[in-house]
This record gives structure tokens, sequence and C-alpha cells, in this order.
């Protein structure tokens, strides 16, 4: 095995939630992620990772609440997700930095029968563009329903900063170390 990148990021001091901004409680956190991955039924589906985020909540479109997001989405998205509000789930919202420029340009065309090599340099490039392998601004932890709730509360809260105009990725919060 050949680890060529590790990928950090600063965790945003607050936790987003439908019900308000939290301060970072990390050991009451563990408790509630860990007592929630333990009573809620797995179901990636009505979760929403499968929703394409930046298309559906995009930087700089912020809706004016939840049932208005909600009206905005297309039926075959909206009848996806879950819209209960007492049954909520643990997001990580990766902030992403601005995608690399090619390392070629546009114009050129790279062919796998010239050089082996420049194929292998072709799909690493591919794998550093993947959102898991892009370089994070920051992470925040989010509250919310399903990942387009979560993406919106997000971009509400980033309207106004620097990290308002990035691409994000939504994803799992699985669990945390309980803390004695």
């Amino acid at each position: 095995m050949e680890i060529k990148k590790i990928v950090a990021a600063q965790f945003v001091d607050q936790l987003f939630a439908e019900t308000g901004d939290q301060p970072m409680d990390w050991p009451q956190i563990s408790r509630q992620v860990n007592d929630s991955l333990q009573a809620t039924a797995v179901d990636d589906f009505e979760q929403g990772y499968w929703v394409e985020i930046n298309e559906v909540v995009p930087p700089g479109k912020v809706s004016l609440d939840i049932e208005s997001l909600k009206s905005d989405l297309p039926e075959d998205i909206r009848s996806g997700l879950n819209w209960s509000p007492a049954k909520q789930f643990f997001f990580l919202i990766g902030i992403l930095s601005p995608r690399p420029a090619p390392d070629f340009p546009p114009d050129v065309e790279v062919s796998d029968e010239d050089n082996p090599a420049d194929a292998a340099a072709e799909l690493d490039g591919f794998v550093a563009a993947l959102p898991e392998m892009r370089d994070k601004e920051a992470v925040a932890l989010v509250q919310a329903r399903n990942s387009v709730v979560a993406a919106w509360l997000w971009r509400k809260y980033a309207v106004d900063t620097r990290l308002a105009a990035n691409e994000i990725q939504v994803g799992p919060c699985c669990s945390f170390v309980p803390v004695e």
C-alpha cells in the first residue's frame, strides 16, 4: 500500500442544527452520534447521500426556510428524502478548496498508447480531483433530517464568509470514540 496524500481540515467550532447553531461539546456530541447510530436503522437513501449537493444547493442560493427548500426540489429528489423533523442524522460537510488547475493544456490529447506512465499520471490526476481527495478549507458537523437540509444549513451560515462560493461534500458522520 502506498499513501500518496493525507487530507486534513479544521473543524468549524459550531454544531449546525435545525434548532440553531450550538457550541461544540465533543463529549455530548459523541454520545448523541453514537446513540443515534444505535437507535436508527441505516437507510442511506432517505439520508440523501446520493444527491448531487452542489447542483441542488448551489453556492449563492439560500432558500428562505426548509419548506421553500423542499418545494424548490424536483419531485424525484424530494420524494426520496426523509422530511420528518423527528428523525435527525449527523453529517460531515467538507468545504472543498478550489479545484486544482489541470496539469496539461486542455487542447493536448493524452493517449494511453503513447506512454503507459502518462496514463498512470492521468489516472492520478482523476483520483486527486475526487472530492474525497481534494484539499479542504474546513469541515462542519451538521445535524439535520437529510443531506439537502444539512447543505442548506451550511450555505445559510457561510453566506457572508469567504467560504460561501466553495463547493461542498456531504458525508456521513460514522461515530466518535466515546469520551469517558
